[in-house]
């Protein structure tokens, strides 16, 4: 089953409202009016999205470091990237 961002955003909040994949289900079903998906698709892309989420942090946790040391080493650190 193939969903759109939006359902997908929703399951997501939905879930970590709640914690419980069987209300998640429930309040896909009753927003959108189609079957839900189950548990392991579920429990998949909530895995996959806090992962997901933890390396986006890391890039930008990165990306700040490079701008602080190009702050306080002038313009030599930057010729380097």
């Amino acid at each position: 089953m193939r969903l759109k961002m939006e359902e997908r955003v929703f399951i997501l909040e939905s879930y970590l409202k709640t914690m419980s994949y069987a209300h998640c289900r429930q309040s896909f079903f009753e927003k959108f009016r189609r079957q839900a998906p189950v548990k392991s698709a579920i429990a998949k892309m909530i895995k996959t999205s806090l992962e997901i989420g933890s390396l986006l942090e890391v890039g930008r946790n990165m990306l700040k470091r490079i701008d602080k040391c190009i702050e306080m080493n002038g313009h030599h650190f930057q010729r380097l990237l």
